[in-house]
C-alpha cells in the first residue's frame, strides 16, 4: 500500500476532515500520501431493502445494487483500492451520522462480488468526533466497526469529544504515524495501537457488551465474541473465546456460514474462501420459503393503516 484513502462524513472543512488532515500529516512523515473523500459532496442514498444485491449474490456473485448513485463509486475507492483507510464520521446522537450509515448498509454487493475483502489484508485507523460529552457517541465506534470489520485490520481507532483527549489533533496525527508504519509490515506483525481495557474485544477494542441472563457470561455485539466476566481486585475484566477470537463475525468463516444459513456455533472446519456450509439449492429454498410468509402476511394485514403524505 502506497497511499491512504480517507472518508470523511462529515462537513467540509469540519473537524473530521481537520483530524483526517492532521492523520495525513503524521502519515506524510513516512512519505504516506493521503487522499479525502467528501461524503457530503456526493449523491449519497440508503439501501432500499430490496434484497436485488443479496440474492443474486449468494446464488452466482453477480448481484448489483439497483440504486444509482455515487455509493458504488466510495467502496470501489475505500474498500477494494490499494490503499490504507481512515474513516472519519461524526456523531451527532449516541451513534455515526446518516452518510455513513447509508454507505454501511449498501456494502452486501461487493462484499459478495469479491468475497476475497473478508481477509482483511488492507489495514485501517477510525476516527470519530461528537456526541459531548463521550456518554453521547458510546455507540459510534461500534457501529463504525461493523462496516470496518468487514474488510479492515483495525491499526487505531480513536473518539475526540467532551474534551478527551487533550490534544485532538495530535492523537489525530499519530494515529496516521500508526497507520502508515502498519502499511508497510508484513499483515501477521500487525497490532493494534489504540486504547484498550481489560474489557475491550479483542477483534474490533471496543467495550460495548451484551449481557447474557446466564451470567457472568457477555458477548461483543459486533463481533459476537463471547466471553467470561471475572473481577480482580474490584475491577472487572473478560476472558474471551480464543477460537471466537480467531473467527469472529465478520471473518471469511463467520460471513460464509451467515450466507449459507449456518451457525457459527457449530464450529465446522474451515478451509478457504470457496467453502460454503449449505449448497444454493438450500439457499434458494429458504428464500422462497420466506417469500410465500411475507405474502401471507401482506394478505392477512394490507388492510389495516392508512397511507398519508404531507
Amino acid at each position: 500500500m502506497k497511499k491512504i484513502i480517507a472518508l470523511s462524513c462529515g462537513w467540509k472543512n469540519g473537524n473530521c476532515e481537520t483530524y483526517i488532515r492532521a492523520a495525513a500529516k503524521g502519515a506524510a512523515e513516512f512519505g504516506i500520501e493521503t487522499e479525502i473523500i467528501r461524503a457530503v459532496d456526493l449523491d449519497i442514498r440508503p439501501c432500499r431493502g430490496c434484497m436485488a444485491c443479496s440474492v443474486k449474490g449468494k446464488q452466482a456473485h453477480t448481484g448489483q445494487c439497483v440504486v444509482k448513485d455515487d455509493v458504488a463509486w466510495v467502496l470501489e475507492k475505500t474498500v477494494l483500492s490499494d490503499a490504507a483507510l481512515i474513516l472519519a464520521v461524526p456523531v451527532f446522537y449516541l451513534r455515526p451520522n446518516g452518510y455513513f450509515m447509508c454507505i454501511n448498509e449498501r456494502m452486501h454487493p461487493l462484499m459478495f462480488n469479491n468475497p476475497q475483502i473478508l481477509k482483511r489484508n488492507k489495514v485501517g485507523a477510525i476516527i470519530s468526533h461528537g456526541g459531548s460529552p463521550n456518554d453521547w457517541a458510546c455507540l459510534s465506534l461500534p457501529l463504525l466497526n461493523i462496516w470496518t470489520q468487514h474488510f479492515i485490520t483495525l491499526v487505531d481507532q480513536v473518539h475526540i469529544g467532551g474534551g478527551i483527549p487533550e490534544d485532538p489533533a495530535s492523537r489525530a496525527e499519530e494515529l496516521g504515524r500508526n497507520l502508515a508504519k502498519a502499511m508497510v509490515m508484513p499483515l501477521e506483525e500487525v497490532k493494534y495501537k489504540g486504547e484498550k481495557s481489560p474489557v475491550t474485544c479483542p477483534s474490533c477494542h471496543c467495550d460495548i457488551m451484551q449481557v447474557s441472563v446466564n451470567s457472568p457470561h457477555v458477548v461483543c455485539p459486533v463481533c459476537w465474541i463471547h466471553g467470561q466476566v471475572s473481577f480482580d481486585n474490584g475491577k472487572m475484566k473478560v476472558k474471551w473465546d480464543e477460537w471466537e477470537t480467531e473467527y469472529p463475525r465478520f471473518s471469511e468463516l463467520g460471513v460464509f456460514e451467515h450466507m449459507g444459513i449456518g451457525t457459527r456455533g457449530e464450529r465446522i472446519r474451515f478451509e478457504s474462501s470457496k467453502t460454503r456450509v449449505s449448497d444454493p439449492a438450500e439457499r434458494e429454498k429458504r428464500m422462497q420459503e420466506m417469500k410465500i410468509i411475507r405474502e401471507e402476511m401482506q394478505k392477512k394485514y394490507g388492510g389495516y393503516g392508512t397511507i398519508i403524505k404531507p
